[in-house]
């Protein structure tokens, strides 16, 4: 489904991926995790052209992303789900969900109202249909801003950290959901230090240092028996 071959990037004289090659299988859940300033973040960001490459290529879908003619087609394929939810605060919460089907698919309203009010019930937030972003706790924005991405029908579902600026007890609202996209097939790449998420519901971890992959395995084997020092450290000081 996703194949990256020696992605490499750059912020001026700053490498921040370094040769990545890699893929993801249709229907594989993979957690990324690593230090800070590991490259977790612009690795994901680049399969959506959020942000290009120098050097390298990759597939989604048998389609090179950075020599697709339509960005808006392509991201119609792939949900992104951000830390900071990026909701439009100005507009209810079935209207968030509505405008990009309507907009950019030309779904008719009536039937994207439906499916807007599926989603939100799928969360638990039918009942929040017409409040607004500011009147939600950020785990229920959260869980909006996922029902959103499911909106578009996509192929591929990205979570960059989605946990990372909620509250301790709003974070497991959040990873029910995506555990519950997980057990139904939906391709999933996750940036988080939730390990015990990665441990439980993940295919495949890949630890990441200084804009490489460090390690590449499942779950089991990658918590039990790390092969590198950097790997072996960040899960004693996650533990810690």
């Amino acid at each position: 489904m996703i194949q990256f071959n020696n992605v490499s990037k750059w912020y001026g004289q700053y490498q921040a991926l370094c040769d990545v090659t890699a893929k993801v299988s249709q229907g594989e859940v993979l957690v990324v995790c690593g230090p800070s300033g590991s490259g977790k973040s612009t690795l994901i960001r680049t399969v959506n052209r959020l942000e290009p490459i120098q050097a390298g290529s990759i597939i989604v879908d048998e389609q090179d992303v950075n020599a697709c003619k339509s960005i808006d087609e392509l991201r119609s394929h792939i949900g992104f789900v951000f830390q900071q939810f990026n909701l439009f605060p100005h507009m209810s919460v079935r209207d968030n969900l509505m405008m990009a089907p309507v907009i950019l698919k030309r779904s008719n309203k009536a039937a994207a109202r439906d499916k807007a009010m599926s989603l939100l019930e799928r969360v638990g937030l039918g009942h929040k249909a017409d409040a607004f972003p500011g009147q939600l706790s950020g785990g229920q924005q959260q869980r909006v801003a996922i029902a959103r991405a499911l909106a578009m029908n996509p192929k591929i579902m990205l979570f960059d950290e989605p946990t990372s600026a909620l509250d301790p007890e709003m974070v497991n609202e959040v990873l029910l959901v995506m555990k519950s996209l997980a057990t139904e097939g939906m391709t999933m790449i996750c940036v988080t230090h939730e390990m015990n998420f990665a441990r439980d519901v993940a295919d495949t971890v890949w630890f990441m240092d200084a804009g490489a992959i460090v390690e590449q395995a499942p779950p089991a084997e990658f918590f039990s028996r790390a092969r590198t020092e950097r790997a072996r450290k960040f899960l004693a000081d996650i533990r810690h």
